[in-house]
């Protein structure tokens, strides 16, 4: 004899049945195993997160000492590379300044006395005779700067070889200058005489100079 209907009905349904069964088993212990690795994960991550943060502080706290050391050597190297540059600096500035300073101050002295006579020709304010004896007394003026402060003569060294220079130096000026002034005048005496009888020539240096 054959199956009987109900047979055959109750035969794909507990095979579902079966399959839902063990579905769920399967399901379960997935869920459990999952659960009980996730929970192994977990407390693994707390313990290791818990020993980070007690080892952390510790850490940070050696790191912060070992770069205080650090810089504390390097701002004592910057320090004292600071203080012998600035030594050096100091030194060669001193002996630049011992060495430099008269001339600085004869040079600026002939730049001031170089600008007045100039200031003066250009500008005009005074009379010519002011202006002339002005202009004479600067010249001389600049001169004894030159020699005090480019040439480093002066009474305190070696007087008598210094004295012998200075005299030398004011009989050569003394003849430049006043020849210069013998040979301007001479000549504008002969063109005041000659100008009635002759036509009028160009005018000179020497004219200009003693207002002819």
């Amino acid at each position: 004899m054959g199956p009987s209907p109900e047979d055959t009905d109750r035969g794909p349904r507990s095979q579902l049945t079966d399959i839902g069964r063990s579905l769920r088993s399967h399901v379960t212990d997935i869920g459990r195993s999952l659960g009980s690795h996730l929970g192994r994960i977990g407390r693994s991550l707390a313990s290791h997160l818990g020993r980070i943060g007690r080892e952390l502080p510790g850490q940070l706290e050696r790191i912060g000492r070992g770069l205080l050391v650090f810089l504390t050597h390097i701002g004592r190297g910057l320090r004292s590379a600071g203080v012998g540059a600035h030594r050096s600096v100091r030194s060669y500035l001193a002996g630049i300044d011992r060495d430099l300073r008269p001339y600085l101050i004869g040079f600026a002295l002939a730049l001031i006395l170089t600008a007045i006579p100039f200031a003066l020709v250009a500008t005009n304010p005074l009379p010519k005779l002011t202006t002339l004896i002005i202009i004479g007394v600067a010249a001389a003026i600049q001169v004894l700067v030159h020699l005090r402060y480019f040439l480093h003569l002066d009474l305190t060294s070696t007087p008598r070889e210094n004295l012998v220079a200075i005299v030398f130096t004011a009989i050569l000026i003394f003849l430049m200058v006043g020849g210069s002034f013998w040979i301007m005048a001479s000549e504008a005496s002969a063109r005041k005489n000659c100008a009635s009888v002759q036509r009028p020539m160009p005018v000179s240096g020497s004219d200009v100079i003693f207002g002819l």
